[in-house]
């Protein structure tokens, strides 16, 4: 049961500024709310300040069941900040005031591990994650998403590096097709997930947007390509990180709780089906806001 398996999420949490609305925001802290929502124990390890900002992302995430691990609040620090624009079609690009400390990290002994974002490559804080993330005991089932924030990230043979050990050391891997074309340009996001599937992930989902997803796993050479479902789209913030609470909620549902379990056709079924959907719900509202349980099952 989703219920019985407790997730540690490690990163950054931030507020969203859209139109001069400030939102909590930061995509291991909207994982680690979607995967409270749909019912899973969740922990967030991340850095806070104690300023009206640092309140506000407090509070959030209070509302929506996650747990502080001790030493995420820095009493005297400012919370970081990321500014959106929104194109017409709803899509976001971010301006960035980011602090790259996750605080003191706790000994990973959930049943999941999540990180991904600026929190696997910006120092100070990139190099205890990815520790934490190698050092996971066995039974632990680690999931990332690169998500790659090209105004804060450059494109150096040292960041592709850094975001290469997460994707050897993850058992399940989710990035865009935004992600994809960053790391490996040119390249069809079907190629992608099989490329990251054959590096060891037992499962690899590259997300398309409005074209849907491609999955690829390590011990079948099938490719799963499954469309988007239907919306009315205000925005798009928060929609991959919705995705990946889905996946990894759904994952744990199916059973694949431990390293060594297989991703068979029902697992992924179910998986991307909650994936899907919880995308589909936060991308009809504005701003990161994934659903509820019973908005899923009402949906």
């Amino acid at each position: 049961m989703v219920a019985d398996t407790h997730c540690l999420v490690v990163g950054e949490a931030l507020v969203d500024i859209v139109d001069g609305r400030e939102t909590p925001g930061g995509s291991p802290l909207n994982v680690a709310v979607g995967l409270a929502r749909l019912g899973l124990a969740t922990t967030l390890a991340t850095h806070l300040g104690t300023d009206p900002r640092g309140a506000l992302v407090r509070a959030h995430l209070d509302d929506s069941g996650v747990a502080l691990s001790e030493g995420s609040v820095d009493p005297g620090a400012r919370t970081s900040t990321a500014e959106a624009t929104l194109a017409e079609d709803g899509s976001a690009t971010y301006a960035f005031d980011i602090d790259g400390r996750v605080g003191t990290l706790p000994a990973a002994a959930a049943g999941a591990l999540h990180t991904g974002s600026l929190a696997a490559v910006l120092s100070p804080g990139a190099e205890a994650v990815r520790a934490l993330f190698a050092e996971a005991p066995p039974e632990t089932l680690r999931t990332f998403d690169p998500n790659i924030r090209p105004a804060l990230v450059p494109h150096t043979r040292r960041t592709l590096r850094q975001v290469q050990a997460f994707l050897t050391a993850a058992h399940v891997v989710k990035l865009s097709d935004e992600d994809a074309a960053w790391l490996w340009p040119g390249e069809d996001p079907a190629d992608v997930a099989r490329r990251i599937a054959d590096g060891g992930a037992a499962l690899a989902v590259v997300t398309r947007g409005a074209d849907g997803v491609v999955a690829a796993r390590r011990d079948t050479t099938d490719i799963v390509d499954l469309p988007a479902l239907p919306a009315a789209v205000a925005d798009t913030i928060g929609a991959g990180d919705a995705f990946m609470s889905g996946l990894i909620a759904g994952l744990v549902e199916a059973g694949v709780t431990e390293s060594s379990a297989r991703v068979d056709d029902r697992a992924l079924e179910a998986a991307l089906g909650l994936a899907l959907s919880c995308a589909a719900i936060t991308v009809s509202r504005a701003g990161a806001n994934p659903p509820r349980r019973a908005e899923i099952a009402g949906a």
